[in-house]
């Protein structure tokens, strides 16, 4: 019995996501549908997302200051900068935009740069630079390129102290293309809805 108004910022957008989905539409719009959002409603909201696009082959338009769940929902999307669209793409595409993966490897003793002719040979490394202790490996595919650097050093009995990989995201595309990163209302401290002149990542 109690008035929709009374109730809490997360109850109102699970509400909102309940009365879109009542008729069962072809085409869903859902405009920052987890903004306010624990980590934990959201984490639920993502999998109802993707459970109506994979299983009920609906399509869903939604815009988001989350450029991770852009990422993480999107099997197209559309940087918005002003009002306009700035790039658009799937989410690996335009984060090829911005560089290659990259593996940072930090040598526990000796001269980094004697470890260079290793790396070298392995398959997929593109370009290597020494910092000091480190090597910065670009591939262009980190996740298949990390174990093979890790086995050539061990088998050289190179000691590793630390090893990472990093690969471009969508916050990276955004700042390449707009000179500055997304400002989301949780960042301000208010929960008001983003004006016209707000950055926005759109996955569609």
């Amino acid at each position: 019995d109690r008035p929709i108004a009374t109730y809490s910022g997360g109850m109102r957008r699970r509400l909102d996501l309940a009365a879109a989905l009542v008729h069962n539409p072809d085409i869903l719009f859902l405009d920052e549908p987890t903004t306010g959002l624990d980590p934990v409603s959201r984490a639920s909201v993502w999998a109802e997302v993707r459970r109506l696009n994979r299983e009920l082959g609906m399509t869903i338009f939604l815009t988001t200051q989350y450029l991770e769940e852009a990422d993480e929902l999107a099997d197209r999307v559309g940087i918005i900068d002003k009002g306009r669209i700035v790039a658009e793409g799937t989410p690996a595409e335009l984060k090829r935009t911005v560089g290659t993966d990259v593996i940072v490897v930090r040598i526990d003793a000796g001269d980094a740069a004697g470890v260079c002719p290793i790396v070298e040979k392995v398959p997929g490394v593109q370009s290597i630079e020494v910092r000091g202790p480190e090597l910065v490996i670009a591939t262009d595919s980190g996740t298949a390129t990390v174990s093979p650097v890790a086995v050539a050093l061990a088998g050289c009995e190179v000691e590793v102290r630390e090893l990472t990989l990093r690969t471009p995201t969508l916050d990276d595309v955004f700042l390449d293309l707009t000179g500055t990163r997304i400002e989301r209302d949780d960042d301000r401290g208010d929960s008001s809805d983003a004006g016209p002149d707000d950055h926005e990542g759109v996955p569609t």
